[in-house]
């Protein structure tokens, strides 16, 4: 039952905010916030909600008519309270631009022609035109924007209040109001928090540290908001026309304290060089200059000045990477390029490790749109155990292993109950800061049963406690267990060592599939025709392999399978997908070489009411189904009935959607390749009027029986799929 918010929700979160601020962060408030909380703590109860609600209002300018609420009895006293205490106040002659560029474009003609004797202007001109029309002819005579001004009251938010949200969260999201909506979710119960948390603390150390941060967050929203209509904000930091040159004079002057600062102003002066490199290469260069320890920064620097002909200055940089790399990622860059650039060796890197660890594998076409199912059902089909992994299976065993370290016992501990994503590895420093308890972890983990207990304890014991690196599932540990069983306890104990060391570098770029064969496991990246390796990608592949895993590039190659079979599928409904509509009846006809060779039948108990259109349409009514199976009870023999085929349908997403959707709820996860028979028969036979089922069947004479009924319509279906093939036959 979904939760109720109380009238004056907003204010218990304004309260909540406001007290959060005094109690933990008053070390890194200015006077000018002390000053603002002393004067929110003497409003009365009516003002304060009518802050709050003006706080929670996007625009920079507000009118004051529309700020009418029901539990608000008196919006205009309130409003004066607020302007006597110098909290909100009404815009002036220097907020002309931005006044104007706030009203609609009816209020914008309106007030034009008042003047219509002194200027001229088309009605019918774009509203941006009027803005620049309106602005140049009040830039003179702001005084005339005297009454408009007293209706609106100026959203100040930014001057105060959105600080006390960036101590709070961390963080600035561009359009939203981040705690607010937070607090919503958390009283909603629709937000993953933190279990037992019982205080909050502050984020930041020094005053600095906490501005600068502030700061970087605000430039990194308005590089975002470049190029975005003006007027919705007061930001005025940069002027229009060269909006990316004076923010990196903004961002290069701004002092960077603390590790996310730096990270913020590294990034932030890399994403602006990408913009200015074109225009102005002495700004875009002096920040690459400006950045401290960053990989990207030296990577670009090093390409351009080769591509500008320093080759000696670029091949002194590289070897100095090569000597005392950030990175691995940054090494295996500079390895690669001094090779490829100095050495006159033609074969990356990259190239290298595709042509060593390459084993090339044929796979049915009607993979193209999913070339990782297909690799794993043709070794499934040789009986061996198979899992989807990618980065899931890796960060989940991390999490396991070392959650009382980065959950529990972390000196870094969470700041707020929405704080899921654990700060050590934000900041890289997991080993640096907790070495002995992480040393003593894996020490207790003597074999691999003893690893497999603990990843088992904790998932027991913290089942669906949010924690920023995995989901949590069903079958979460069916993988684990397999990883853990299968493979030397000396690399798994030496690639969890290296993850709490170089976290950032190796949380992801795992390769997409793990295979058990014969008790022992191997990792297999899947490479389609025209698929690249990515650098993260070899970081982690190298590092697995350097601990003793056997990694594989599985580079596929199509072909058409010729002894496909192809499970045709019809389901009747109670309606269409959603809406809780359930199904009633499901038919599969199963071809393979151009012959039927099996079909299959059976009316499903919907567990709700067929509506009497429904009955019309199918002629399947309640009193049919009353005694069928519910879909739970056929659902794993229709799975294996549709096991090592096509599904085909026609609108195939409609039949697919609701199996899938049907056996998520019973439990069983669901996929498969699909082929549409709508999609297909408008390749195959141009120019017809329709192609719904029916007329498709009058057109070509198909067996089509009894329509709208499951098997009758898959038969049908399934002829139509043979008229296809042949069609192809004749056509190549």
């Amino acid at each position: 039952m979904r939760k109720e918010l109380p009238a004056k929700y907003y204010l218990a979160h304004f309260r909540e905010l406001i007290e959060f601020v005094t109690s933990k962060c008053m070390h890194l408030l200015e006077p000018k916030h002390s000053e603002f909380i002393s004067k929110i703590n003497q409003l009365d109860e009516q003002s304060q909600c009518m802050l709050a609600r003006v706080y929670s209002r996007k625009p920079y300018l507000v009118q004051a008519q529309s700020l009418n609420y029901e539990e608000i009895t008196s919006p205009h006293q309130a409003i004066y309270t607020l302007k006597t205490a110098g909290i909100l106040y009404e815009p002036n002659a220097q907020h002309y631009k931005q006044l104007i560029a706030h009203l609609t474009k009816p209020m914008l003609v309106e007030l034009l022609s008042n003047y219509s004797e002194q200027l001229s202007f088309k009605k019918s001109a774009a509203k941006g035109e009027l803005v620049t029309i309106a602005c140049q002819f009040f830039s003179e005579r702001t005084d005339d924007l005297a009454p408009l001004s007293s209706q609106y009251v100026i959203n100040n938010r930014e001057d105060y209040y959105e600080y006390f949200e960036f101590l709070f969260a961390g963080r600035l999201s561009s359009g939203d109001v981040n705690h607010q909506n937070r607090f919503v979710m958390r009283d909603l119960g629709l937000t993953a928090t933190r279990e037992g948390h019982s205080e909050s603390l502050s984020r930041f150390n020094t005053l600095a540290e906490a501005q600068s941060n502030y700061v970087l967050n605000r430039y990194r929203l308005a590089f975002k908001n470049i190029g975005k209509t003006a007027g919705n904000t007061k930001d005025e930091t940069f002027d229009d026309k060269t909006p990316y040159t004076e923010l990196a004079h903004l961002v290069l002057a701004q002092p960077a304290h603390g590790a996310q600062a730096h990270d913020i102003k590294n990034k932030l002066l890399v994403r602006l060089y990408k913009q200015l490199k074109n225009t102005d290469s002495e700004l875009a260069f002096s920040l690459l200059e400006g950045c401290t320890d960053y990989a990207e920064a030296q990577e670009i620097q090093i390409r351009e000045q080769y591509r500008l002909g320093n080759k000696a200055w670029v091949k002194a940089q590289l070897e100095q990477i090569i000597e005392n790399p950030l990175t691995d990622d940054l090494l295996y860059f500079a390895d690669d390029f001094l090779m490829r650039k100095f050495n006159k060796q033609t074969r990356s890197r990259l190239s290298t490790m595709l042509a060593d660890t390459q084993c090339v594998l044929e796979i049915d076409e009607i993979y193209r749109g999913d070339v990782e199912q297909g690799v794993n059902e043709h070794y499934s089909a040789k009986g061996l155990t198979v899992f989807n992994t990618e980065n899931t299976l890796w960060q989940s065993l991390f999490g396991l292993v070392f959650w009382h370290e980065l959950f529990i016992e972390s000196p870094y501990p969470p700041c707020n109950e929405f704080d899921i994503y654990p700060q050590v590895l934000q900041l890289d420093n997991f080993y640096e800061a907790q070495s002995t308890q992480i040393d003593a972890r894996l020490k207790s983990c003597s074999t691999n049963q003893a690893l497999l207990n603990l990843v088992c304890k904790h998932a027991a014991q913290y089942f669906e406690q949010p924690n920023g690196l995995f989901r949590w599932r069903s079958n979460l540990l069916e993988p684990l267990e397999a990883l853990i069983l299968n493979s030397p306890l000396e690399a798994l104990i030496a690639h969890l060592t290296a993850m709490s060391k170089h976290y950032l570098q190796l949380k992801d770029g795992y390769p997409d599939l793990m295979v058990i064969n014969n008790g022992q496991v191997h990792f297999e990246e899947v490479k389609a025709p025209g698929d690249k390796l990515r650098r993260n990608q070899l970081t982690t592949i190298d590092n697995l392999k350097n601990v003793g895993f056997t990694v594989y590039i599985a580079a596929v190659k199509w072909f058409v399978d010729p002894n496909r079979i192809y499970s045709v599928v019809d389901i009747e409904t109670t309606g269409g997908l959603k809406g809780g509509n359930r199904i009633t009846e499901i038919g599969v006809v199963k071809v393979q070489h151009g012959k039927v060779i099996d079909t299959w039948t059976t009316l499903i108990n919907p567990q709700r009411h067929i509506p009497s259109f429904i009955t019309k349409l199918t002629g399947i009514s309640d009193g049919m189904v009353y005694n069928a199976p519910v879909f739970a009870d056929i659902a794993q023999p229709l799975l294996d009935k549709l096991a090592g085929s096509i599904f085909v349908a026609h609108n195939v997403n409609f039949d697919y959607g609701f199996i899938k959707k049907e056996c998520e709820v019973a439990g069983h996860f669901f996929k498969m390749p699909k082929m549409c028979t709508v999609v297909e028969s408008r390749r195959a036979f141009k120019g017809l009027k329709s192609y719904s089922l029916g007329n498709l069947s009058a057109h070509f004479n198909l067996n089509l029986t009894s329509h709208h009924r499951a098997l009758a319509d898959a038969t049908a279906t399934a002829e139509l799929l043979l008229l296809i093939q042949n069609s192809e036959t004749l056509t190549q």
